[in-house]
């Protein structure tokens, strides 16, 4: 997370906090409150392990983007802990400007509920030099009131003296600010783009899908925008795909030696196309390659993106086998980090611009046709994909599909 110039949305702590409301899952959902404070303590416990990688690794990403996202998340959650213990925003961030001027031994000049972050970041400022020298104390301490926050609910806190929970609030969210500082980060740049995150995972308003990326190009190099596919299972469990009557690509199989019905994986690029509007394997086997701009058909079009795209759906596959091949998960709870592992594998692609909501629609629509496919009564099926609708659906194989595709088969299987 690089430090702009400018900061496009100046935000107080309250008007962040109801931004981060809007996508808060754990609105209505039994213990809430202690739920956020894990949240919380964990997000802390991310940071200091990122950090700890850091050093360890020599990771070549910057130290101050891995703190920028945990810190952000570490304030989504502070803000959501603080709304659930019925503290006004503004309240906080005036007690986290407080324990500033106390820490850096400046006079009280009074503070309104509308104070904005950007004044949180300008007096931590001030203080750089020091900030930077004291960071691991500045981490150190935010541990400890981390621990001090997740059993705050304890009668024995109280009869020791613990402070209010505004001020320890306040506290916290002083801590966020001068860490941030400490990495050369503004806190309100470091909520601006959690905000965006959170919104590209999940979307408050109305979802609005990427535009296609091939349609400023010619229709033959377009991928259809309304298809069939259909996958049929041989006696001898070889899976053969065709569409318009004529057979696509090679028959396959798991390629395993335990049977877990990768065969059917050809699915996952359809749900791609549906829900993303990408899939260079499918372009690569209906010859839709965007031929007339070089560099695209090169680098969007070519071998690498086609490896790269294999290489996630294998990947997810893997990811899902263990877990039911995901069909308890339902929408908007699929494990963000395996969305972040995704899009950082697309990066420098076309599809980089898809958000992770999208990905999410894709992987989960993928795997729901794929549970049908597999079922000991399918055993294959049509598959339709509309990429205006961005939607994909299946159907089960009636005998007269059954009879054209064993006929497809025999004349036009490639071994594999």
């Amino acid at each position: 997370m690089s430090k702009p110039t400018t900061v496009i949305n100046q935000l107080t702590f309250t008007g962040y906090a109801e931004k981060a409301s809007r996508t808060d899952r754990f609105a209505h959902t039994a213990d809430s409150l202690r739920n956020l404070k894990f949240g919380f303590f964990g997000e802390v416990g991310g940071l200091l392990s990122a950090l700890k990688k850091f050093s360890r690794d020599s990771l070549q990403e910057s130290e101050a983007q891995l703190a920028g996202e945990e810190l952000g998340d570490a304030l989504w959650y502070l803000a959501a802990v603080a709304r659930r213990l019925g503290l006004q925003s503004g309240a906080v961030a005036m007690a986290a400007m407080r324990e500033m001027r106390t820490r850096f031994n400046e006079a009280d000049a009074g503070a309104h509920d509308a104070l904005e972050l950007r004044q949180l970041d300008a007096m931590a400022a001030l203080h750089c030099q020091r900030i930077k020298r004291d960071r691991q104390i500045l981490l150190s301490e935010l541990a400890l009131h981390s621990g001090v926050l997740l059993s705050s609910g304890e009668s024995v806190q109280h009869e020791l003296g613990a402070p209010s929970d505004e001020q320890l609030m306040g506290k916290l969210l002083a801590l966020l600010v001068l860490i941030a500082a400490s990495y050369e980060l503004d806190l309100e740049q470091v909520a601006n783009q959690n905000l965006e995150k959170n919104e590209r995972r999940w979307p408050s308003s109305t979802r609005v899908y990427t535009a296609h990326f091939d349609d400023a190009y010619p229709g033959y190099e377009q991928l259809p925008r309304r298809f069939e596919f259909k996958f049929l299972e041989r006696d001898s469990g070889h899976v053969v795909q065709s569409m318009n009557e004529v057979c696509i690509g090679d028959r396959l199989t798991d390629n395993n030696t335990e049977a877990d019905d990768y065969r059917f994986h050809d699915v996952f690029h359809l749900a791609y196309v549906a829900h993303l509007g990408w899939s260079p394997v499918l372009r690569a086997l209906l010859k839709l390659k965007r031929k007339s701009n070089t560099t695209v058909d090169e680098t969007q079009d070519g071998a690498r993106a086609m490896i790269i795209e294999e290489g996630i759906a294998t990947w997810i596959f893997n990811h899902a086998k263990h877990r039911d091949f995901y069909a308890d998960i339902k929408d908007g709870t699929l494990d963000y980090s395996l969305l972040k592992q995704v899009q950082s594998m697309v990066e420098g692609y076309e599809v980089e611009h898809c958000p992770a909501w999208q990905w999410e629609s894709a992987i989960l629509e993928g795997f729901r046709i794929f549970r049908e496919m597999r079922k000991p009564e399918h055993r294959g099926g049509v598959v339709s994909v509309d990429m205006d609708e961005h939607r994909i659906e299946f159907h089960p194989l009636d005998k007269q599909h059954e009879r054209q595709g064993l006929r497809q088969a025999a004349g036009g299987d490639q071994s594999s």
